[in-house]
Parts: structure tokens; sequence; C-alpha cells
């Protein structure tokens, strides 16, 4: 077979994607490319594999065997370590792949990403002592010339080896020194083992003394988790790569998973307050790439061209952190009851779920602190109560824009209440879409809980079913918040022989025009209103005088308009019997 004049042109593409090899410029000479090679016929096994021990390209046929896919085997051998980037252009209506061998062979990888004609490459391949390339065809009676491209260099500090799919392959990396990479097939899956600080008690680290969340759905474990000790924050980035969605997890020793998230198409990720048990010692994280598509069309991206970049910190993350993961309810992060938590909405559609739990009913002033560039959504949520099952909202408040805070007065939690944290949602070219993200600046959940006396309203009261309770000569206060609030209150008249004269008080407040309104329940339950006081003038109190039958009554206060709320300024309602 003779040497093919036009290797180089057909193999530039691949060369120019490759990582610069310096041993010859060190060395103090020009390098003068790859060698030129013929491949050495038999090769069709191991124990005939043409050896290569420097950078070269190989000219070499696949044979159209009816009965088999051909065979070319090649042994690549360095008395050193050295990376090797493999490549192997298309051959026409022929599909080929690449398998890689270690000496005593056994399969480290499988290449074969693209389809009839294409090309086939492993940038990043590390060779100490002999490895075996092996490049076949797909399918039987399909064959043609190709070209093989094996490039020798001197590893670079920081960056990964092939294989390392697996754990017991996993490239050791340090916190707080990155690492890089490539994706470069469609099944390739990076793994780097980080060891862990001591457990000593540190900046960043907590004791949780609760999971914080319901019982796991029966198909999840059932039981609530148990104490997990202390817990270290990372910080993990993962910087973008032109045509590759990243799918990322956190594993521990025993390889379950801690943490895992998908990345948009051509994004890279940002990750912050990551938690992981210190009791681990170790972790490991895996970068792939996600599925994307549907039935046939559904593929996993890579680029062997562009290597991503990946960093894991120790955040200070403090007494007062969200620990991720806490996207489910089950996962929630425990809130106090008196003090607060800082978290990220990072990345892109992150969401954060916090619960309160209480030995007695209190109300509590629930405040979520605006952050830059982003619109922030606090919802009260009651969890799914079986696997699969939908979580229900109970209360969503998202009075503010970018930027501004919600807030939530006189909630009752009764036992144990959920909340939600999430970015709005917004148009974007034509389309709404939840995409707010802000890595670097946290907001902050605060909790403020006093005992339920009976003096307060109990949000969320925006119902007949969940009406305040009110008694005649006790007032009660309330706030009109967030806007459109509506608060309904319950008067018990009905073991009253006769009928009952009534006054009803709610006192003005500033920036909203109090409406105070009286309906009757009846038999069934639903209401009919009877009378109204909604003239709208500013702090002027609101008063109903009425003589009541029998019954049961509902006392409705909002704003007249529905349109304003005054989160700050409190207004009383009260009922008195007389004129």
């Amino acid at each position: 077979m003779k040497r093919l004049g036009w290797l180089a042109a057909l193999l530039l593409p691949l060369w120019l994607g490759c990582p610069e090899d310096k041993s010859a410029q060190d060395a103090g000479g020009l390098d003068a490319g790859p060698k030129e090679l013929v491949e050495a016929e038999p090769n069709d096994r191991p124990d005939q594999a043409q050896a290569v021990s420097e950078t070269a390209i190989v000219s070499a046929r696949l044979s159209a065997d009816p009965s088999k896919p051909d065979e070319d085997w090649f042994a690549l051998t360095s008395p050193s370590p050295r990376v090797v980037d493999v490549a192997v252009s298309g051959i026409p209506a022929g599909d080929v792949a690449i398998y890689l061998m270690d000496a005593d062979r056994n399969q480290l990888a499988a290449v074969n990403s693209e389809g009839e004609g294409k090309p086939e490459r492993l940038p990043n391949l590390s060779v100490s002592g002999k490895a075996f390339v092996k490049v076949a065809g797909v399918k039987k009676g399909a064959g043609g010339s190709y070209a093989l491209s094996l490039r020798f260099s001197e590893p670079v500090s920081g960056f990964e080896a092939e294989p390392n799919d697996r754990a017991v392959d996993a490239n050791a990396a340090s916190l707080s020194q990155p690492v890089s990479g490539y994706l470069g097939h469609a099944a390739d899956e990076d793994w780097f083992r980080f060891e862990l600080p001591s457990a000593e008690p540190a900046p960043g680290a907590v004791a949780e003394v609760d999971a914080g969340g319901p019982a796991a759905p029966e198909a999840d474990g059932g039981a609530e988790a148990a104490a997990e000790g202390p817990k270290i924050a990372l910080r993990i980035d993962l910087s973008s790569v032109s045509g590759v969605r990243f799918e990322l997890s956190v594993l521990s020793a025993a390889e379950a998973p801690l943490f895992q998230v998908k990345g948009k198409d051509g994004e890279g990720l940002s990750l912050r307050n990551v938690g992981v048990r210190a009791m681990d010692r170790m972790v490991y994280l895996v970068v792939k790439s996600a599925w994307t598509g549907t039935g046939k069309e559904a593929r996993r991206s890579y680029n062997p061209d562009l290597s991503y970049s990946l960093s894991v910190v120790p955040e200070e993350a403090g007494a007062n952190a969200e620990y991720e993961p806490n996207d489910e309810p089950f996962k929630a992060t425990l809130l106090p009851r008196d003090g607060f938590r800082e978290g990220f909405l990072s990345p892109k559609g992150d969401v954060d779920y916090y619960v309160l739990k209480a030995d007695q009913p209190v109300l509590a002033k629930v405040q979520l602190s605006g952050v830059e560039r982003v619109d922030l959504v606090l919802q009260l949520v009651k969890p799914p109560e079986e696997a699969g099952g939908a979580e229900q909202v109970v209360m969503k408040v998202n009075d503010g824009a970018v930027k501004e805070p919600e807030i939530v007065n006189n909630l009752l939690c009764a036992n144990e209440c959920w909340f939600k944290v999430e970015g709005g949602v917004r148009k974007v070219d034509g389309k709404m879409v939840r995409d707010f993200e802000n890595a670097e600046v946290p907001y902050r959940l605060s909790v403020s809980a006093v005992p339920d006396d009976g003096s307060e309203e109990r949000e969320p009261n925006g119902s007949a079913e969940a009406a305040t309770p009110l008694a005649i000569g006790r007032p009660v206060r309330g706030t009109v918040h967030p806007k459109k609030d509506l608060d309904f209150y319950r008067l018990d008249l009905s073991g009253r022989p006769v009928k009952t004269s009534l006054k009803f008080t709610a006192t003005g407040i500033l920036k909203v025009d109090v409406g105070l309104y009286l309906h009757r329940l009846d038999e069934e339950g639903k209401p009919s209103l009877v009378q109204t006081a909604d003239r709208a003038k500013g702090e002027t109190p609101e008063v109903i005088r009425f003589t009541a039958e029998p019954g049961v009554y509902l006392v409705e206060v909002r704003d007249s308009k529905n349109r304003e709320s005054n989160f700050q300024d409190a207004y009383q309602l009260s009922v008195e019997e007389g004129e």
C-alpha cells in the first residue's frame, strides 16, 4: 500500500484542534511534523498489532468482508507517561469505531459518536508502557481507506487523563486547584476524586440536627432521613463548551448520588452551597453531557476540540447557609424560628425548599430579600402526600420585581410549614421562561415567629374555609399584603337566641383604602354579601352597623380597589355589641 499524499490535508482540522506539543520546541529544534506510516498487514489480532511509539499518521484500509467487520490493531508504546490524541478519518459509506485496550487487552473505551463517513476522535488517551488501539468497522461488508492519526505529547499538569469514566479510574484532584478536560465523544464521562477537609469544626461546616424535610415518598425510602452530622459547602464552577450541554453529579465515596444538575446548551455551571457530608472525607465529581432530543433524535453532545475547566472550592458558608440539593420538599433546608438562611439562585431554573418547624402554633413574619438581576418568588407549599404526587401551592407572593423583596406577615405555622424560593417568569424572544440566576449575590430568607395568642390574623386567610376566628370584644390586627390580599374573619353567632346589634370597625392605614365587607353563610356554607363600607377615605376608619340574625358571618377586609398593599402598617378589626 502506497503512502497517501492527501493525509495531511485530510487530518489538518484534527491537528489544529489538538493541544500544542511543545516537546520539540523545548528541545531546541523544529517540529518536523508527524511521521508517515503505512499499515502493516496482517494486523487483525493483538499479537499482530503494529507498534507506534511516536507521533504519526498511518494510512490504512479496512477490507469489506461480508462475513464480519474487519479489524486493524495498533500497539502504542511509551517508556514514560504520555498523552496520545487518537483520531481516525471517516470511510465513505462506512461507519468506523475506535476501541482502546490496556496491555492485557481489557477494553478501556469505545468511541463511535458519528455516523457513516464521519471521523472519530479521543483527544487525550493516557499511555504508560503499552496500550492497544483497534480500528474496526461497525457493520460487516463495509470498508475502505482511512487515516489514523496518533499524536504523542507530554502530560499537562491539571489536565484529565483518559480513561477516567469509572470511580476506580477517577483522576485525583485538589480543592481550590482547577482541572481541565474534554468531553471528547458522546459516551465520555470524566470522573474526578476530591479529598475533603478534616471533619473538625471549621468555617463552612455546620451540624444538621434534622433533615428538615417531610418524610420522603415511599418510593424513595419512606422515613425521614437521619441526622448526617457536619456538612461542608462547596462552590463548583464548570466553564462552558460550545455545543455541549453539561450534566454534573456529586457522588459519595460509595458512589451514592449527593447532587445532580443539568445545564443549558453551550452554557457553563456555577453552583453555590453544594452540601456534602464531612464524614465522607472524599467525593467524586462526574462531568458528562446530558441527553437532548427524544426518540431517534436523542443524542449526547460532545466537543473534542474545546476543553472545559472545573473548579471546586470550599465556601465560607457558616451556619446560616442553605445546603444544596434542596430542590424537593423532603430535601428542604431547616429554617430557624428567629433567624435567617442565605442561598443562591443558581443555576438557571434553580428551586430551593425550606421548612419551618414549631412545637406549638406560631405566627411567622417571613421576608425574602431582593437580589440583583433576579425577580424572586416566595411560595408557601404543601408537599405531595405520595410518590409522584403534585405539591399544593397554598400561597404565592410575587409583588416585587427584579431586586425587590417579598414579605408574608402573620403566617400560621401549627407544626411544619414549607417554603419554596424560585425565580419568576419573564418573556424572552417571545417565550415565557424561568431563567433568572445570580451565583454571586445570595438572597436572605428571614423568619421571626411569635406564639399565636389570637390577637393577629392567621395567614393565609383568603377564603371562608381558612377564615381567622373573630369574637365580640376581642380586636384582631392584620395587614393588607401582598397586593390583592383578602383577609376573612369568621364570627359565629349561631348560639345566640335572638338578633344582635353589632358594630364592625376597621381602622385605616397608610397607602391602602381599606374596604370592609360583611357576608352571611347559608346552610350550605355559601356566603352572601349583606353590607359594605368602602368609602375609600384614606386613613379614615370603615364602620358597619348591622343587626344580625343568629348564624355564621364572614367579615372581609381588603384594599377596596385591589391594587395597593402595606406590609408595615396594621389595621385593627373589632366587633362590638350595641350602637
